[in-house]
Order: C-alpha cells, then structure tokens, then sequence
C-alpha cells in the first residue's frame, strides 16, 4: 500500500487541504471505523506517537515581571534593529505593500514601548496595594478623641463619594478591557493562522522569484503576529493595571467607610461649626458677586466688540458687495464674518455665565438656608421637627431635579458646539488668516462647556448634600430609644396618613353665589373627602337596607302585602333612596355634582349609548309598578315564556315557569309586546276537558257521570257551573267536552285538576261499561271482477301448500 504522507507530500496545498477536510470527517466517524484497517493509518497520518510512547511534558511557568520587563526590551530592541535594516524589496512587492511593512514595524516598537511603560505602572501599582492594605490593616481609629465635628465628618463623606466614584470608574474600564483582551486574542490567532499559510506558501515556492517573494510575504506574517502578541500583552497589562488600581481605590474606599462608621457614631454639631459654615457660604457668596459684576463689565464689553463686527462686516458689503470680485475681498468676508460670530458666541458666552452665576447664588442662598434646619434636626431631641426637615430636604432635592437636568442638557450641547469647532479649526490651513478668529471662537465655545459643567458639579453637589444629610439625621434618629423611636414611627406613620387624606385627586370647578352675584371658584377632591363621602353613603345605605326590611315585614303582617309585592316594593324605596342618599352625601361632603363633568362630552355621549337600555328597563320597570297591569303573582303569557311573576325588580322581572325554570326578562319587554296576563282581574281559569266515546254509549249516561265527576271535585268551583257539551260525531266516536272553573292560585294547578278528572271519569266509565272509543276503519273489497292467479316456476323444489307444514327428513 502507498504511504498516504507521502502522497500528501507531491500534492498542491489546495488539494492538501481538500484532503485534510476529508480526513477530518473520518475521524469524527472513528468509532465506526475502529476495526478496519484504515482506521490504522491515522495516527500515521497525523503524525502523533502512541499514547504510552508521548514523554510528559515539563509545565510552562509564568515569567516573573523582571523576565517580561527583558523579555519587552530584547524585543524592541530587535525591532528596531530591523527597522533601521535596509530590505531588498524582491520584483512585484509594491511600494505600498513596503511602506505598510515599515508602518507595522512603527508600531511595533510603538506598542513595546507601550508594554515596557505599563509593567513599569504595574510594579508601581504593587506597592501602592501593599501601602493601601498595610494602611487599612493597621487602622484602629483616628489619633484625637471623640467626639468629632460634623464638618470632619462632611470631609470624609466626600472623600468617599469620590473614592465610591473612582472604583466604579475603574471597575467599568476593567471589564471593558476584559472584553478587548478577547477581541485581541482572536485578532493574534487570525494572524498566526496568515503566518502558517505564508510558510506554507514558502515551502511550495519553486522558483526563486518566487521563493524570495515567499521569504519577504513570511517575513511581514511574523511582523504582523509579534504586533499581534503585543496588543494582546498591552491589553492584559492594561487589564491588570486596571485591576490593581481598582483594588487599591477599593481599599481606600473601605478605609473611609471605616472612618466614617466610627466618626458618624461620635458625631457633634455646635453652633461654633454652624457659624463657620455660614461664614464660609458668605465668603462664597461675595466671591460670586465679584464675578457677578466681573462678568456684567465683560458682557457690556462683548457686546460692544459684536456691534463693531457686525459694522465692520455691513461696511464691506455695502462696498464690495456679498463677497467682492476677488479672492482678496472673499477671503477678508469670510474673515469678517468669522470676527462676527466669534463676537456673537462670546455675548452667548457672557450671557449663559451670568445666568449660571446667577443659579450659583442661588444655590448658595437655598443651602444657606439650609444648615440651620440641619443644625436644628442633628442637635435638637424634637422628633416632630426632624421629620419635618427630612420632609423639606425631600422636596428640595425634588425641586432641584429640573435644574439638573437642564444643566445636563446644556452641558451635552455645549460638549456637541465645541467638538464641532475643533473641527472646523482642523479643517482650517495654518497659514489662514480665519484660524485666529475659529480659535476664538472655540475658546468661547469651552468657556461655555466649563460654565455648564460648573452648574452641573454645584447642583451634583447640593444634591449629594441633602441627601448624606438626610441620613445623618435618620441615624439620629435610630441612635433614640425603643419609645422614642416608636413615637417617631407613629408619628411618621400619622404624617404618611395625613398627606394621603389630605391628597388632592382632582379639582373642579363649581359657581357659587355671593352677594347676587356668581362667583366661579375651584374646589379639590381629596382622598379624605373621597372615603368620607364613600363612609357616609354606606351608612346611610346600611341604615335605610335596615329600615326597608322592616317596613317589608309591617307591610306583610299589617296591610296584608305578598311577600313577593313587598319585596319588590322594598327594592324600588331602596333604590330611591339610594339616589337621593348618594346627592345628600356629595353635598355634605363638599364635592359638587360637576366633579362628574371631567368625564368629558364624547365620554358622555358614549356612557349615554351604552346605557341606553338600561335607562330603558328602568324606566319600564317604573311604569309596571305604577300601572299594575302586571304584579308578583300574576300567571302572564310573555314572549313565550309562560309561568308566574316571582319578581320585578328595577331592570328585569323574573318569571317563575310551570317546569321550575325561572326566566328573566326586560321590563322594556312587558310594554313592547303582547303580554296575557291569566290572572289581572281575578284568578278564575275555565279549563275544557274533551272525552270521546263509542257510538254504542247511550249520551245522556256519558252527560250525567261527567257532571257527576266535576261536582264531585273541590277544586271545580260551583260558580259558574261547570257546562257538558255533545260537541261533535267524530269519526270514531261521539265527542263530549266539560267546561269547569278553578280558582287559579299557589295551591291550585288547573294540570293537576284536569288529571283528576280523567281518573275519575275513566273509573267511571268502567263502572257503567262505556267504552272511550278507538280510531276504526271501514275495509271494502271490490269482488265484481274474478281475481287473476298466475303459477310461476322455480328452480329450486316445489311444495303444495298441503306440505308447508309437514316436517320434513
């Protein structure tokens, strides 16, 4: 068998690689393939001994930072040797492809200067951390006695805000480079699969020409994978760099944190640090007016040098017109008008910085304001006062947002005009006589950046302030015993309580009348009016369901009432009642009717739509009542459904059927169609009871037991008399029809009643032989013609009838 390597050795690289794609099929079909003798020829084919045979392989240990540190200097000193080294460029290299070579040397040494840089920060950085945790560990406590001033306190609080600050700062750029420590391990491994490929391709060069141009392309893969090696080392350095300043910073954070923990237990506030503190913010305070008045001069100033560019620039139109005739005159317009607007951005300039100093003095005044409620809460044992001052603190953060959020939005703009303008100066030649006014311009444009950012860092400020001040006086607060900090809870608790009745949900407008006249005013509807209102209409409607059930029982067992008309009659006072309970109680609870207004007209217009039929069904159910067409207890006939009226209640009645089912229908219903009521005027039912008997039966026997059995039930009322009919001859029989009345009621079931009367009359027809007749037919054979027999053969045997019914072997 040929060698399978050294087939793959005469074969081009591109069918290699076909070769070795296939190669990598069957190997991940190897467990198929175990047995088979081809299976044999891969460990041959990728060249790799026996398990057992492969000799252990001493670990790789890391480099300690004085190896790395020689290892990045022997490399930048090879590379800048083979910078300063003249190449020979071979025939079709082009001078773009050399000067790119050079480029990759360049930054190469770039990136092993960088490399040599940062293992020199890290070493720095290992004994800042040792420094950062020895200080921590040998922290007991600070050298002065308790107890300690609220400003020390203050001063350490922001040290640690900024420290908390910078370790999330450095925490995010940590994990950013964590991330580009992948990008560029893939982006090395890119370049050393290049760097594999360029040697192959140096193998397979067979003529010199090629070869050289092969030994120069390898030469630039292995530039391009050092390059590689060394972004990738910076990063991580960067990475670990970043890593121990987050460690540091984070030991300086807990060490702050430790000293604040300790300085807030032992914490005092005089009235000597108050004063200071006031008379700090005074100074600030004139200072701030010294570039109040600073600020007003230089806009008088800069208003001034605009009006004299705006001349300048309406002069040279008015002589040279838009732009002149020449690139002389052009070019001075477009200095002008660069004069003009760099003039016009410095007013905006001076403009927004009196308007921030103006915020500033604001801002001084508001936190001047301030320390006196602090000193009140910090100092003072009144628990009542503290949550107060929290509560103003609260709002005073809330009313601050606004400003912060505007001085973040002009910060972003100021940021945006000032990139711009440095790009526009790029743009600009040196040469230009434009240059001196597009700088002058951006120095306008950073002025405002820097005023933005000033606001924004005081408002950051104050914010930061009231709300560490906030905390201060909660742990106040918790330093209290277990009563006060109880009658603290209730209090906050009662307070919580109060601003939530006292919350305004909506107000509305209503027109009173003063001394004649209209006068409109606005009225609030608060939570607290909301459930009072609600309260009282539920006690009003508790008392007037009480007091409806009673008068449903006197109307019962005084006044003779149905139950049922009772109930219904209790229902509709309820519901009277109800409304005019629910316009008593707005009006005692001062909420006018036009608090219903804000539904708006469409929304009106729609609820009007869609209770339309409501309203309809009411209205009906009114109208029933009032007429007494129908009543409870009535047995009516109404869109089919037939039974008795157990209920009329404001929008539907229900109506009780003979079966049991109990159906519900529209009030509207009772007027729109055709209703049959049985029982309106009186409950007398005459029901009619037919019976038929044989023409043999004598009739007058047939009249007397049928008057006989009616007479004979109670429920067949006397008066009037019940009446037998000889109806008709049917044709099967002598049709006879009783007419009886009942007193239709509860205990009366005219079904029932006729029932009886079938059992009775059948019993006495047996009695006296009278036979209930039966349908009968008269059969008639036409004999005038003989009848016509035919005799049909059959293959099978043949019987005669004599034979049909003799058994047979």
């Amino acid at each position: 068998m040929i060698d399978l390597i050294t087939i793959m050795s005469v074969l081009p690289i591109h069918w290699r690689r076909i070769f070795a794609t296939g190669l990598v099929v069957v190997l991940m079909a190897a467990p198929a393939l175990v047995g088979s003798p081809a299976f044999a020829q891969v460990p041959k084919l990728l060249q790799v001994p026996p398990a057992d045979k492969q000799e252990s392989q001493p670990e790789v240990q890391e480099a300690s930072p004085e190896q790395q540190r020689e290892i990045a200097r022997r490399a930048l000193v090879e590379a800048q040797a083979e910078r300063d080294r003249t190449v020979i460029t071979p025939p079709g290299i082009s001078r773009q492809k050399v000067e790119a070579r050079y480029r990759l040397l360049d930054g190469l040494i770039t990136r092993l200067t960088s490399q040599l840089n940062l293992l020199d920060e890290r070493k720095e950085l290992l004994y800042a951390r040792t420094a950062a945790e020895q200080k921590l560990k040998s922290w007991v406590g600070f050298p002065e006695p308790p107890p300690y001033s609220i400003l020390m306190v203050d001063e350490i609080r922001e040290k640690m805000l900024a420290a908390r600050a910078k370790a999330r700062g450095l925490d995010s750029s940590r994990e950013l480079f964590a991330q580009q420590d992948e990008e560029n391990s893939d982006a090395a491994r890119r370049a050393r699969e290049k760097d594999i490929l360029a040697a192959e391709e140096l193998e397979h060069a067979l003529t010199p020409e090629d070869r050289l141009i092969a030994v120069w392309r390898k030469e630039r893969a292995g530039i391009r994978v050092r390059n590689a090696d060394a972004v990738t080392s910076c990063s991580a350095l960067r990475h670990e760099i970043f890593a121990e300043r987050s460690f540091v910073a984070r030991a300086e954070l807990d060490l702050l944190e430790r000293q604040l923990a300790e300085a807030g237990r032992h914490m005092v506030f005089s009235r000597v640090d108050l004063n200071k503190v006031l008379a700090g913010l005074m100074s600030n305070r004139s200072r701030l007016d010294q570039e109040m008045d600073a600020s007003l001069a230089r806009d008088a100033l800069r208003a001034s040098a605009l009006a004299r560019a705006q001349q300048e620039l309406v002069a040279f139109t008015v002589r040279h017109g838009n732009r002149g005739s020449s690139a002389t005159t052009g070019v001075l317009h477009d200095e002008l008008d660069a004069r003009q607007r760099a003039a016009l951005a410095w007013v905006e300039c001076s403009r927004f910085e009196t308007e921030v100093l103006s915020a500033l003095m604001f801002i001084n005044q508001s936190v001047s304001t301030f320390w006196e409620p602090r000193y009140t809460a910090v100092a003072g044992k009144n628990s009542e006062k503290q949550r107060a001052i929290l509560s103003r603190f609260q709002k005073s953060r809330e009313r601050f947002k606004p400003w912060m959020e505007y001085a973040q939005h002009q910060l972003e703009v100021f940021q945006v005009a000032e990139r711009e303008q440095e790009a526009r100066l790029v743009r600009i030649e040196e040469p230009s006589p434009l240059r001196t006014a597009e700088r002058d311009l951006l120095a306008a444009r950073r002025l405002q950046r820097e005023a933005a950012e000033r606001l924004k860092a005081a408002l950051d400020q104050v914010d930061v302030q009231l709300q560490s001040w906030q905390e201060d006086i909660e742990q106040v607060q918790q330093q209290r015993s277990i009563t006060d900090r109880l009658r603290n809870w209730f209090g906050t608790a009662s307070d919580i309580l109060r601003r939530v009745w006292s919350f305004e949900l909506f107000a509305v407008e209503d027109t009173v009348e003063v001394a004649g006249q209209k006068v409109v005013t606005t009225r609030a509807v608060t939570v607290g009016k909301s459930i009072g209102a609600m309260l009282l209409f539920l006690l009003g409607y508790g008392i007037a369901a009480f007091f409806g059930r009673h008068v449903q029982r006197i109307m019962v067992g005084r006044f003779g009432f149905g139950k049922h008309q009772a109930s219904v009659i209790r229902r509709w006072l309820l519901a009277l009642t109800t409304f005019f309970l629910l316009i008593i109680t707005l009006n005692l609870a001062r909420i006018p009717l036009t608090v219903f207004a804000f539904l708006g007209g469409a929304l009106v217009i729609g609820v009007g739509f869609g209770t339309q039929t409501i309203i309809k069904n009411f209205i009906s159910g009114i109208l029933i009542l009032l007429e007494r067409k129908v009543r409870v207890g009535d047995t009516v006939d109404v869109d089919g459904a037939v039974g008795r009226i157990t209920a009329v209640d404001l929008r539907a009645s229900t109506i009780l059927g003979f079966d049991g089912v109990e159906t519900v229908i529209p009030n509207s219903t009772f007027l729109e169609t055709k209703v049959t009521n049985w029982t309106h005027n009186n409950a007398r039912l005459r029901r009619i009871l037919r019976v038929g008997v044989a023409y043999d039966s004598p009739a007058e026997k047939v009249r007397d037991i049928l008057a006989e059995c009616s007479e004979r039930h109670g429920s067949v009322l006397k008066d009037p008399q019940p009446q037998i009919f000889f109806e008709d001859f049917g044709d099967n029989a002598m049709v006879f029809a009783l007419y009886f009345w009942v007193d239709y009621g509860p205990e009366v079931n005219p079904m029932c009643v006729a029932s009886d009367l079938r059992f009775l009359i059948a019993q006495r027809f047996i009695e006296e032989k009278i036979t209930i007749a039966c349908p009968q037919r008269d059969v008639h054979l036409d004999s005038a013609q003989p009848l016509r027999v035919e005799v049909v053969s059959s293959s099978g045997p043949t019987f005669l009838p004599s034979q049909a019914n003799e058994p047979q072997a």
